[in-house]
């Protein structure tokens, strides 16, 4: 079953109401389309099975290389200007960019909560998405 996550308008934020809105489209070879809203959907990209795919509003996309990425690669893409860094709050089913000036608060978060490889018990998880062979992205899951 192929999955894919979808940029809406409103994505990045800016619309006023402080939402994203990003579909997650899924298809199987026996349903061709079934779409749901990311806020309404109960999974997150940790438990949605491969391929995964997020387009953003520009058409980029962005496919899914890698679950629970370890904790020094979070570091380093977390301090890369040139990675997109995307936060999915409430256990990462509501995705919002990361501005620039965002990233050493999140950091500050992540290094301390994050219960992926290489991290201590917490709040955090991270993903690693690619779009074309030099563009990436780390989406990171805040959960409660």
């Amino acid at each position: 079953m192929a999955q894919t996550l979808i940029g809406r308008p409103g994505w990045p934020p800016g619309n006023g109401s402080g939402r994203s809105s990003v579909e997650i489209k899924m298809t199987s070879p026996v349903a061709m389309s079934n779409t749901l809203t990311m806020q309404a959907f109960s999974r997150n990209p940790d438990r949605l099975e491969a391929p995964v795919q997020l387009l953003d509003d520009s058409g980029t996309a962005w496919q899914l290389r890698k679950k629970r990425v370890d904790f020094r690669a979070v570091r380093r893409l977390m301090k890369d200007p040139t990675a997109t860094v995307v936060l999915g709050e409430s256990g990462g089913t509501r995705p919002r960019i990361v501005a620039d000036g965002e990233r050493p608060m999140l950091w500050d978060k992540v290094k301390d909560g994050y219960k992926g490889p290489g991290g201590t018990a917490g709040r955090y998880l991270a993903h690693e998405f690619r779009a074309d062979a030099d563009r990436r992205m780390l989406y990171v899951e805040e959960h409660c």
